[in-house]
Formats: structure tokens, C-alpha cells, sequence
């Protein structure tokens, strides 16, 4: 069998799919920051609230960056 037909993930396939999943949490988290100072903005209030689908988000985010360090060290 070859290498690209092997079934069994590696874990430079996990960084991969890593990676992306982390491109896209970054786009939502941008977007969520945006839209939470915009709707500050529009009620004149200096206090911006952020949803908790914000925060949880981040906190994937940086779940993931953990994650990514963690295993930089196994992918060598």
C-alpha cells in the first residue's frame, strides 16, 4: 500500500486539518470582534459586550494552537 492510501491518519494529517480549522475559527472570531464594536457602536455605548459564542470560540482557537505546539515536536 502506498503512503497516500495508508488509512490511518498521521500526525501530519491532525496539523493539517489543524490548521484549517483554525483559518476558519480566525475568520469567526474576527467577524464576532466586528459585529460585538459595531453594535457598541450603534448604541453609542463605550462597553463592548461580547457574545459567548465569542469567547468560546477564542478559546477553540487557542485550544488549537496548543495543540499545534504540542504535537510540532512529534511531527519531526
Amino acid at each position: 500500500m502506498t503512503p497516500s492510501m495508508d488509512p490511518t491518519p498521521t500526525v501530519t494529517d491532525l496539523r493539517r486539518e489543524l490548521r484549517k480549522a483554525a483559518e476558519a475559527l480566525a475568520g469567526c472570531d474576527t467577524h464576532l470582534a466586528r459585529h460585538a464594536e459595531m453594535n457598541a457602536a450603534l448604541h453609542c455605548s463605550e462597553r463592548v459586550m461580547y457574545s459567548p459564542l465569542h469567547a468560546k470560540v477564542t478559546a477553540a482557537l487557542a485550544d488549537i494552537t496548543h495543540a499545534l505546539a504540542r504535537t510540532d515536536r512529534a511531527d519531526a
